[in-house]
């Protein structure tokens, strides 16, 4: 029926399929819908696409720099709830 080299491809394909699924699993349970903001894979891939656009836009650090400066000053616009 089967000799070894066919019996070991069906194992290794198994064994992929099986992998595959886990793997998809746990992305889809914690790493891709994380619901933290900035968390999970897309948080890191996010992170990963902005140094490569800088790399070929350099004007694109600046941009960043300023929604960053100006999510400060939204920050700091409130009240402190740690002074009494």
């Amino acid at each position: 029926m089967l000799d070894a080299a066919g019996l070991t491809w069906i194992i290794v394909i198994g064994g992929l399929l099986v992998g595959g699924y886990l793997f998809i699993d746990r992305l889809m349970r914690k790493g891709i819908y994380d619901g933290r903001a900035g968390g999970g894979m897309i948080g890191r891939m996010g992170s990963a696409t902005s140094e490569l656009q800088t790399l070929f836009d350099p004007a694109h650090r600046h941009v960043i720099e300023e929604q960053d400066r100006k999510r400060g000053e939204h920050d700091d616009a409130g009240d402190d709830p740690d002074v009494n």
